[in-house]
């Protein structure tokens, strides 16, 4: 019997992040990632960390950008959960405290482990946020510098690829990383796809917000209790 397909749809981007690819390798399926969402940098200037004491850093994307912008290794960096904090390990971030998994939770650990008058709180992200941050952390008394250094935009295309793969009843899995390429998952289905061909493949997303986006026509919808690669690779090693 042929091996049936775990198919990752993530945004194109401008670094290599392979860490989920590379666990999913050790299971039975085949392995393919395919493009759900473009990222797009615009802003290229260096980022002064001077007066800061602190940079908030809520996506790998604004990571791997403050590390092209940046050359201070020692500030604090408040990253969003396990996979942003390996990641800035990564990339040399020497003081790197992990918020544990979303923004609301980053706005109480930034909280206790900073001080309103000891300096700026840089924010390194996207043009469009959920949770506005920045904003929050004005309003009790920080001063926050916000740094907009990419847009994402949604491809107005799903990989044919895909399309064959789904016809042909090869799909086990899809994985999904992020709520927005969730939403324009679900739009990109319904220009191609009836959700019928859908309703024996299982969902793998990186966390509840993330499934909760998912069309409620969908049947099967799975997530970790914390959001990380590893914990997603057993989800889908626990529910074949």
């Amino acid at each position: 019997m042929r091996k049936k397909f775990i198919v990752i749809f993530r945004a194109l981007s401008n670094f290599p992040n392979n860490e989920l690819e590379n666990l999913l390798n050790s299971t039975k399926y085949n392995i393919i990632t395919l493009p759900i969402l473009k990222i797009e940098n615009i802003y290229t200037k260096p980022i002064n960390t001077i007066k800061a004491q602190a940079v908030l850093v809520t996506s790998s994307n604004g990571l791997y950008n403050l590390s092209k912008l940046s050359s201070d290794r020692s500030i604090k960096v408040f990253t969003v959960g396990s996979i942003s904090k390996k990641l800035a390990k990564k990339l040399g971030f020497k003081n790197v405290i992990d918020c544990g998994g979303d923004s609301v939770k980053m706005f109480d650990v930034v909280v206790k482990n900073t001080t309103k008058d000891c300096g700026q709180l840089l924010y390194v992200g996207a043009e469009n946020i959920s949770v506005n941050l920045p904003k929050m952390l004005t309003k009790i008394g920080y001063e926050v510098k916000r740094y907009v250094v990419y847009k994402t935009k949604e491809l107005e295309m799903i990989d044919s690829k895909f399309i064959n793969l789904i016809k042909l009843k090869k799909v086990k899995w899809i994985v999904l990383l992020s709520k927005k390429g969730a939403l324009n998952f679900n739009r990109l289905i319904g220009k191609y796809l009836s959700l019928d061909y859908l309703s024996d493949v299982k969902f793998a997303c990186l966390s509840s917000n993330i499934a909760d986006e998912l069309s409620n026509n969908i049947n099967y919808k799975f997530f970790p209790r914390k959001p990380s690669l590893n914990d997603l690779k057993y989800v889908i090693l626990n529910n074949e």
